[in-house]
C-alpha cells in the first residue's frame, strides 16, 4: 500500500497529471505496480498509460482566457457569437474537433431517435458540453426557455470540470459537471439519455468488457455509443467495419435494441433501454 501511495503521489505531483482524478491515477498505478513489482518502473509505466488514455488527446488550454471569451460572447446575446466562441474552443480537444464538421447534424440526428431529452449524462465529456448550443434540448417546464433540466458532465480532469461548471452557469444551467472516473465509481444518475461518445476504445484498452458493463449499468432510457472512424492522423484503417462488428456482437449477446447512425467521421449506435 505504501508503494502504491508513493506512485500516486509522484504522478499526481507532476504538472501534466496534477489535475487528474486521483481514482484514475490510483487505478492505473495499481495495475502497473502489480505488473512490474518495482516502484520506479511502475511510475514510468503509469505515466505512459495515462498519456495513452488522456494526454494524447489534449492541447494546452488556458481555461481562464477560454471562460473570458465565452463570457464576452454570452454578453452579446447573439447565438452566432456564442456558437463561434464554443466552436473555437472545441478545436482544442481532439474528440470535439473531429465532430465540428458534422456538428450541425449530429445531435439533431441522434435526438430524432431518442427523443429530445430532459436530462442527459455526458460520460468522459472532454469539451463536449460546449456543443450545447447545437443540441436544441427539451424545454424546462415553467421557464419558457429551451434548455435541459439536468446536463451532467463527467470528466477526469478537475481543472476542466471547474471550467465546465463556470460555463454551464454562464449558459443558465446548473453546474453539474463533476470529476469522476467512470471505471472506478458507480454511476447512479437516472437520465433520459447517456452519451458515451468515442470513449469505448479507450475504456476497453484499460478494462476489456467495460463498455458492455457500463451500458448495462447506466440508468438511462437511451445510451448513445459512438466510435471515431478515423485515427488522430486522419486515416480510416478499416475502423468503421471493426467497431461495427464489435458492437453488433455485444448487441446480439445482450439482446439490445439498437439503431445505427453513420457520419463522415463517427459511427453511432443508439441503445434503447426503456
Amino acid at each position: 500500500m505504501q508503494d502504491l501511495d508513493g506512485i500516486v503521489s509522484a504522478v499526481a505531483s507532476s504538472r501534466k497529471y496534477g489535475a487528474l482524478c486521483t481514482d484514475t491515477i490510483r487505478r492505473i498505478a495499481a495495475h502497473e505496480l502489480a505488473t512490474h513489482g518495482n516502484t520506479k518502473t511502475a511510475i514510468k509505466a503509469t505515466k505512459r498509460r495515462l498519456h495513452q488514455v488522456y494526454g494524447a488527446f489534449e492541447w494546452d488550454v488556458d481555461y481562464d482566457v477560454a471562460y473570458q471569451d465565452l463570457e464576452t460572447a454570452f454578453r452579446t446575446g447573439s447565438d452566432v457569437e456564442i456558437q463561434a466562441a464554443c466552436r473555437h474552443l472545441m478545436e482544442g480537444h481532439s474528440s470535439t474537433r473531429e465532430r465540428l464538421p458534422i456538428l450541425d447534424r449530429f445531435y439533431s440526428s441522434v435526438f430524432r431517435v431518442t427523443g429530445l431529452p430532459f436530462s442527459a449524462l455526458d460520460l468522459g465529456c472532454g469539451l463536449n458540453p460546449l456543443a450545447l448550443p447545437w443540441m436544441d434540448l427539451a424545454p424546462q417546464p415553467g421557464t419558457g426557455r429551451t434548455t435541459v433540466a439536468r446536463y451532467i458532465a463527467l470528466d477526469i480532469d478537475a481543472t476542466r470540470v471547474h471550467f465546465l461548471n463556470r460555463y454551464l452557469t454562464l449558459a443558465g444551467l446548473e453546474p453539474l459537471a463533476r470529476c469522476q472516473d467512470i471505471l472506478a465509481q458507480p454511476l447512479d444518475d437516472r437520465v433520459d439519455v447517456a452519451l458515451l461518445l468515442k470513449m469505448s476504445p479507450t475504456l476497453e484498452r484499460q478494462e476489456p468488457g467495460s463498455t458492455l458493463r457500463l451500458v448495462e449499468q447506466l440508468r438511462a432510457s437511451h445510451v448513445v455509443v459512438s466510435f471515431a472512424i478515423k485515427s488522430l492522423g486522419g486515416r480510416e484503417k478499416g475502423m468503421a467495419q471493426h467497431y461495427q462488428q464489435q458492437f453488433e456482437v455485444w448487441a446480439q449477446e445482450q439482446q439490445w435494441r439498437t439503431e445505427k447512425l453513420t457520419f463522415e467521421t463517427e459511427l453511432v449506435f443508439v441503445v434503447a433501454k426503456a
